[in-house]
């Protein structure tokens, strides 16, 4: 990466997140550290993530394009990135980019905070007909410069 592309994201960073929440949220995460462990954080962002999909539902469709397309105009409007829908062998992966995860928590929260999207996905999906025989899961850590997350939605015997 050179300096103008590590410039950049420095300048989207420092915007992905409103002053005014920020140390609001780096605070409340701070505090989430210091009163749960991990897995418990977790769970506390998938039921989070969960309500803000209830909240903010996507549109019926009949495509992965469609769902693309629908779940990308949803996470626009709100500033949390986009996604990428890839049908690999017998499950969905969704490619999730610039979520402003990292901004608005801190650097500690990426073991955590994609739980947020995962329950947003988990919602989305079992209301466009997912059955319960499917499952949606992180897979991975945060990669790159836009901490870019893989969730996979597949029957549980694919995470084996």
């Amino acid at each position: 990466m050179n300096d103008l592309e590590r410039g950049g994201l420095q300048y989207y960073a420092g915007r992905a997140c409103d002053p005014q929440w920020r140390l609001f949220l780096q605070t409340l995460a701070d505090e989430l550290n210091e009163q749960m462990d991990v897995e418990e954080i977790r769970a506390f962002c998938y039921v989070i993530g969960q309500r803000m999909a209830e909240a903010e539902p996507i549109e019926e469709v009949e495509t992965l394009e469609a769902l693309e397309t629908a779940i990308n105009q949803r996470l626009d409007a709100s500033g949390w990135g986009w996604t990428v829908i890839r049908d690999v062998h017998s499950s969905l992966e969704f490619v999730h980019s610039c979520a402003p995860l990292r901004a608005a928590f801190g650097e500690d929260s990426l073991a955590w905070s994609g739980a947020l999207l995962e329950g947003m996905y988990a919602v989305w999906l079992k209301a466009l007909g997912a059955g319960d025989e499917l499952q949606l899961r992180q897979i991975g850590e945060a990669e790159g410069a836009v901490d870019t997350l893989r969730y996979r939605l597949a029957h549980p015997s694919l995470f084996a």
